[in-house]
């Protein structure tokens, strides 16, 4: 992790290098929250921002970026976990400049299964990618897993970059990853983003790889329950409920998320020879169009009522 200077030392210039390419600035609430009464100022923003000699103690590097952002004419967006007025309150007590073109409720969003600093860039009309994140340590997860162009991590109002991890998606494979859920071959997924189908099942691959796991399924239900996948995208996809499916073809399809076939089989006491039958079967009855596609389905739908399977042979 490369940590700035020093906040007495933080010029203009500095400040403007975090700021320089970026369309908006999405700042957790809890980073501000931690500013220190010391590193709080009540003088001019402008005269802060532009580095003019004032009075008062020099403001935390959090603080500062604000000022110029609003000063540069960058919307910034606020990530909290509930709007209301005890934020309102915060900012005032805390003499925080109005910079903010937007606010959303973290909480709401992720129930929607939706990453909350997309959403505020989405509030800005934003793409996430253009934007700047400051974030705690405690949602630095989530900030990464946005796909954000840079993350910087606040401690009581001191400035960090946030090192890079491999746990991430690049956008590339994001976007061939999401197709994936949705259903697409690699054919399909070629035909929606404009690439060949062997780019598409390179990309997958090398996301297999990083996760230390073998099959596309699990790759796809692995990046969901880690949330480096948006669902909000997914749900609009997908219908109100899960169809009715027989028990069996249900406990098949959720052991699907987490374990190869054979595993499966060897679970559910299926045999071998027949477990692929029972698997295109649960498929087809709940309109999934590929194994993948089903497995997201039970996932994010939950669980139906199961029907009784239906008569005629046995699966095992």
């Amino acid at each position: 992790m490369s940590t700035l200077r020093p906040a007495d030392g933080l010029a203009a210039r500095d400040l403007d290098r975090h700021l320089i390419n970026h369309a908006g600035v999405l700042v957790d609430a809890a980073a501000l929250a931690q500013l220190p009464a010391t590193r709080l100022s009540g003088a001019d923003p402008f005269l802060l921002a532009t580095g003019a000699p004032v009075s008062a103690a020099v403001p935390a590097p959090l603080l500062r970026l604000l000022m110029r952002a609003g000063s540069m004419a960058v919307p910034c967006a606020l990530v909290t976990e509930q709007l209301g007025r005890h934020v309102t309150a915060m900012l005032a007590a805390q003499r925080i400049p109005n910079v903010w073109s937007a606010s959303v409720s973290a909480a709401e969003y992720r129930e929607q299964g939706t990453n909350p600093y997309r959403a505020a860039a989405r509030a800005l009309r934003l793409p996430v990618g253009s934007c700047l994140i400051i974030a705690t340590d405690l949602w630095l997860r989530e900030a990464r897993a946005s796909r954000a162009r840079r993350v910087l991590i606040s401690s009581s109002g001191s400035l960090s970059v946030a090192s890079k991890t491999t746990d991430g998606l690049s956008p590339r494979e994001h976007d061939v990853a999401l197709q994936l859920a949705l259903g697409h071959t690699y054919e399909g997924v070629a035909g929606q983003l404009g690439c060949s189908a062997s780019a598409a099942a390179n990309l997958m691959s090398r996301v297999m790889r990083r996760r230390g796991l073998a099959d596309r399924t699990r790759t796809i239900a692995d990046l969901i329950m880690s949330e480096l996948l948006d669902t909000a995208e997914l749900r609009a996809a997908l219908p109100d409920r899960l169809p009715e499916l027989a028990q069996r073809d249900q406990e098949v399809l959720t052991l699907l998320a987490t374990h190869e076939v054979r595993t499966v089989a060897r679970m559910t006491g299926i045999n071998q020879d027949t477990i692929g039958g029972v698997i295109t079967r649960a498929t087809t009855a709940i309109g999934a169009r590929t194994r993948t596609h089903a497995v997201v389905m039970v996932l994010l739908l939950g669980k139906p009522g199961p029907v009784a399977a239906s008569g005629g042979a046995p699966c095992s």
